[in-house]
Parts: structure tokens; C-alpha cells; sequence
């Protein structure tokens, strides 16, 4: 009867060691693939598509050009933060003749991926300017984010972490952009 009861102490003791140790430090948490609980992605390399405004076009607003010029680089960002660091991209034109409307007055508060659709939160200071001025800001950000990255099927504007119904006050915002919106 003794050992009996010294067998059951043991055993129960083994099981609830076990279960601490299973709790414990160490592992992975789940939806990371990384050690320990980290939510840290490692940096891969990218091809991003970049849209430019075309200088020409704009300086002379002839028909006949093409309004935008595309620009093809490598990229090296987190996953979780790769769409805003390929709009950062967007903020300094790579070389003559290719021009952007997205200076550095124009602050991504967020931008990210739910389902098929991109987010871009922008925030509502340093938003102004014409119609032309917003239609290319669309155009740059919708053709970057569409034509870089198979996921994206749509990006949807917000300001200040708002649905819009216009960024500038000129081109309707309310629906997300799809890439019908270069099928002119």
C-alpha cells in the first residue's frame, strides 16, 4: 500500500513537471516560425514595380505620352513592412524624367494587407493639391502595390485610420482602386 502511494506521488509529480515544461520557455509561438515568441521576420529581397509620374507628360500635358513610367529595383524588407517601404521608394524619382507627386510632406501612417485588399492610411497633413496632384498620388500608390506584389488585388485609401470619400477633394476614395484603374 506504501509503494503504491509513493508510485502515485511520483508519477503525478513527473506529470506535472511535464506540464510545466510544456508551458514553459522555449518553442515557438504559434503563427511565428520564429524561437521563443518572436514576432521578428527576417529581412528577404524583393522586385518591386515603382510607378512615376512621366515628366514630360506632365510639363506638357501632351496626350500622346505615356503618364507614367515604371522603374523596376530590388527591395530588402521585413514582410510585414514591405508595402510601405515600397511606397517610401515612391518619394525620391530614381532618375531625370521620371517625377512623383508623393513628397516628403505625404506620411503613411500604415499601410497593410487584410485579405486581398491594402490598406494605406495616410495622414490628413501634407495632403493637398489639384486634381491632377491627387489622381497621380492614386495612380502611384494603386500601380506600385498591384503590379509588385501578387497578393494585392485592391488598395482602399484611408486618412487618419478613416474610410474617405476623396484625399484632396477631387477623385472619389470611397471604393477601393483595382488594376482597372490603368485600363484607359
Amino acid at each position: 500500500m506504501k509503494k503504491k502511494r509513493i508510485v502515485l506521488i511520483l508519477l503525478c509529480a513527473v506529470l506535472a513537471f511535464g506540464l510545466f515544461g510544456f508551458t514553459g520557455c522555449g518553442g515557438s509561438d504559434p503563427g511565428t516560425d520564429e524561437p521563443n515568441g518572436s514576432t521578428e521576420l527576417e529581412e528577404k529581397e524583393y522586385r518591386v514595380t515603382l510607378f512615376f509620374a512621366n515628366e514630360a507628360y506632365i510639363s506638357t500635358g501632351d496626350e500622346s505620352l505615356e503618364k507614367f513610367m515604371v522603374y523596376e529595383r530590388e527591395l530588402t524588407s521585413k514582410p510585414g513592412d514591405v508595402y510601405q517601404d515600397a511606397l517610401e521608394l515612391l518619394k525620391a524619382s530614381p532618375e531625370e524624367g521620371y517625377g512623383t507627386v508623393i513628397t516628403e510632406a505625404v506620411k503613411f501612417n500604415d499601410v497593410y494587407l487584410d485579405g486581398d485588399t491594402v490598406f494605406v492610411d495616410l495622414d490628413s497633413n501634407g495632403l493637398n493639391g489639384g486634381s491632377l496632384d491627387e489622381t497621380f498620388l492614386i495612380s502611384q500608390v494603386v500601380g506600385t502595390l498591384i503590379h509588385s506584389f501578387d497578393e494585392v488585388v485592391q488598395v482602399q485609401f484611408l486618412i487618419d485610420g478613416e474610410e474617405v470619400e476623396t484625399l484632396m477633394g477631387h477623385v472619389d476614395t470611397a471604393a477601393p482602386f483595382t488594376k482597372d484603374l490603368f485600363a484607359e
